[in-house]
């Protein structure tokens, strides 16, 4: 998740970690494994590789080949049982992501686009995940 950013101010990558908490299908979503990344370059300069790492003893959170979050399997009630899924989308959040709303968005911009390429989905079986690493 791209976090509003402030001018002359790095952007902010937030990631997101959900698990399921009680029994299947209570819907009730353990939060607070977000997790705020200040970028060490303009991401909207060039195209940058964005990757996730997901075996059964932790994720690992990539930007160009950089490892940005470790998260490691502690125990079960922390860590996803269900399989990993992604998405992507555009949203205003300026009331709260840009020095509490601060910096609004300029809609003199839009249409906003996010273009994805070189898109691939890997799996690794926990066989297997030391080649994954």
């Amino acid at each position: 998740e791209f976090l509003g950013t402030i001018p002359g101010e790095p952007y902010t990558l937030q990631t997101n970690i959900y698990v399921r908490a009680g029994n299947a299908g209570s819907g009730r979503i353990i939060t607070g494994r977000e997790q705020q990344i200040h970028l060490w370059f303009d991401a909207t300069s060039d195209f940058h590789r964005y990757s996730i790492l997901w075996t059964p003893s932790k994720i690992v959170f990539f930007v160009d080949g950089t490892a940005i979050r470790k998260y490691p399997r502690r125990n079960t009630s922390t860590f996803p049982t269900r399989p990993m899924w992604l998405y992507g989308s555009i949203w205003d959040a300026s009331p709260w992501a840009t020095d509490n709303g601060k910096y609004k968005v300029d809609y003199n911009y839009q249409p906003f686009v996010a273009r994805y390429k070189g898109f691939a989905i890997t799996d690794c079986t926990h066989s297997e995940e030391a080649k994954c690493q």
